[in-house]
């Protein structure tokens, strides 16, 4: 009896051992595991790594860099809700040229969600175009220099403007957050009043062009270019030039945006000296001229695209009529920029060979 119980407790025991083992070995195991899941975060995302691509990946993507890009023209950006307005979706206006808070950030989720990623208006005119494989290059431009695209609320205690989370650059720098990979950026185009904060537009000026953002010309006041005279018409570019000279000389684009869209006609005369000013004995070369309205732009690589003269969507809501968001996301869904992933080539489907333009020297493959 007693050699029964002797053997039944050694029995125990090892079970007991036996258990203890186990357990250290998986404990053991699982920090290797733990280990090796910390050396496998370090690693750079697949998206970063880029490789040599397949027709198939071409096809697989949809890649086709002639395709058309959105070039998307926004006014003044207003702290209210859609429904705080008489007008339709998010207009504050009768034209639809100002634009709700809530719109706002309606259309960049919009664009986000739709595969488009921001990149640099003077970037897209120098065919330098880097978005990620399968997205599309989106441009944002405001015009005006209104206080609401960039309201400084005061300084903080090193002296640096702190910025109205509701303005147009506060809600850009909360998206800059939200979506790493969005590239948020944009031009500002600007009159005399620069953005009507008189006691804070140098730092302003500083700020945009140190934080990803650019700015242009937009002619001193507003000028209608079809009505002003050639005199009139080099002031109106120059002292916006001078100003800019003045605050952030070399830092800012050589692009205008015109007001009213007018010229309506690159041969009008006044052109000449929109690209060509003369102003208080100093020269002045603006390579770009915007429009307003009405639909996407030309990819930089198409035959037809024209830098000096770019068309621009105008940003507002009209039922998905008359050329609004809705209306020319809809025809850019059947024609649109889409990126190889590349700066150093040009992707084409083999049907788009004829209407290649200027490749800017990389490299065109078609697929």
């Amino acid at each position: 009896m007693r050699n029964n119980i002797n053997g039944d407790v050694m029995r125990k025991y090892l079970i007991i051992l036996l258990v203890i083992l186990f357990v250290s070995c998986t404990n053991e195991n699982n920090k290797k595991d733990k280990a090796n899941e910390k050396i496998d975060s370090t690693k750079k995302p697949k998206t970063e790594i880029l490789k040599e691509l397949t027709e198939e990946d071409y096809i697989n993507n949809n890649v086709n860099e002639l395709g058309e890009v959105p070039i998307m023209m926004y006014h003044g950006i207003y702290n209210l809700a859609n429904s705080d307005t008489k007008y339709t979706g998010g207009n504050v206006d009768k034209d639809g040229y100002q634009r709700t808070k809530e719109a706002f950030i309606n259309d960049l989720e919009f664009y986000y969600k739709n595969g488009y990623r921001m990149i640099r208006l003077t970037d897209y005119i120098d065919g330098n175009i880097d978005t990620e494989l399968g997205y599309s290059p989106i441009i944002l431009t405001f015009d005006d220099g209104l206080e609401n695209c960039i309201k400084v609320t005061g300084l903080d205690e090193n002296g640096n403007i702190i910025i109205d989370p509701n303005s147009a650059v506060g809600i850009l720098e909360s998206f800059k957050k939200k979506y790493k990979d969005y590239n948020v950026t944009a031009t500002f185009f600007i009159n005399g009043a620069i953005f009507n904060q008189e006691e804070y537009n140098e730092s302003i000026l500083n700020w945009l062009v140190n934080n990803g953002y650019d700015v242009g010309n937009h002619t001193y006041t507003h000028v209608d270019f079809k009505k002003a005279s050639i005199n009139e018409t080099q002031k109106e570019v120059g002292k916006v030039y001078e100003l800019l000279d003045k605050y952030i000389e070399g830092k800012y684009v050589n692009i205008i945006a015109l007001p009213f869209g007018s010229p309506y006609s690159i041969d009008n005369p006044n052109m000449e000296y929109i690209f060509n000013t003369n102003y208080n004995n100093k020269n002045y070369n603006t390579k770009s001229a915007l429009r307003v309205g009405w639909k996407a732009s030309e990819s930089p690589f198409h035959k037809e695209f024209n830098p000096k003269f770019l068309k621009r969507i105008r940003a507002y809501d009209n039922n998905g009529t008359d050329f609004d968001i809705d209306f020319n996301f809809k025809l850019l869904s059947k024609n649109r920029y889409i990126s190889d992933g590349f700066k150093d080539k040009v992707v084409i489907p083999k049907s788009y060979e004829n209407y290649i333009g200027n490749s800017y020297n990389k490299k065109v493959i078609i697929y």
